[in-house]
Formats: C-alpha cells, sequence, structure tokens
C-alpha cells in the first residue's frame, strides 16, 4: 500500500472495548485510514452514547489498529509520538471538512 487511503465511516459499527477498570465500554468507528509514513493502519473511535446529532465537539480516540496473522480481530495500541498525533490531527480535520461540504 503506497497511498494514504481515508474515509469516514458512513455505516454504523460499533465496538465493545474495555476501559482501564475492567468494564465494557461501546464506541463507534468513525474513521479507519492506512499512512504510508507510519506503515500503520489507525482507527478513530467515538465513545458511544456521549454525542448527538447537534453536538458539534466529540472526543475523538484514535488508535493504531494491529490485526492479528490470520486477519481476523487484532488489537488496538495508544498512538503515542507527536508526529503521528499530527499527522491523525490533519487527517481527521481534512476528512471532518469535506465531509461537511
Amino acid at each position: 500500500m503506497s497511498e494514504e487511503n481515508t474515509e469516514f465511516n458512513k455505516e454504523e459499527e460499533l465496538l465493545t472495548l474495555y476501559d482501564e477498570d475492567g468494564s465494557e465500554v461501546l464506541y463507534r468507528k468513525m474513521l479507519e485510514f492506512y499512512h504510508p509514513d507510519f506503515d500503520k493502519n489507525y482507527v478513530i473511535l467515538a465513545e458511544e452514547g456521549n454525542f448527538s446529532d447537534d453536538e458539534e465537539d466529540i472526543e475523538l480516540i484514535p488508535m493504531i489498529n494491529v490485526p492479528d496473522e490470520d486477519g481476523d480481530g487484532g488489537k488496538f495500541l495508544p498512538v503515542e509520538t507527536d508526529d503521528e498525533w499530527d499527522m491523525i490531527e490533519e487527517v481527521v480535520n481534512t476528512q471532518m471538512d469535506d465531509y461537511d461540504e
């Protein structure tokens, strides 16, 4: 994969993850993309139930998506570098601008 592939998730894909207390939390997958400069897949999540259609500020949670060897499932890792955070912010802002139009 040599090009960046970004697209807002138009289907309602919900994921159940566990917080630091071991409680189940439901998240909506908002955006998923691959970035060639970092050679990683990223997913942007938003906690389900924390926003409504009329609310403009939604807390987005970017994660690195690391699939299993067989391609089923996998794990999410936190984004740790400032360069990745800057890139993710740019991608999200660009996609939100395109989505609003």
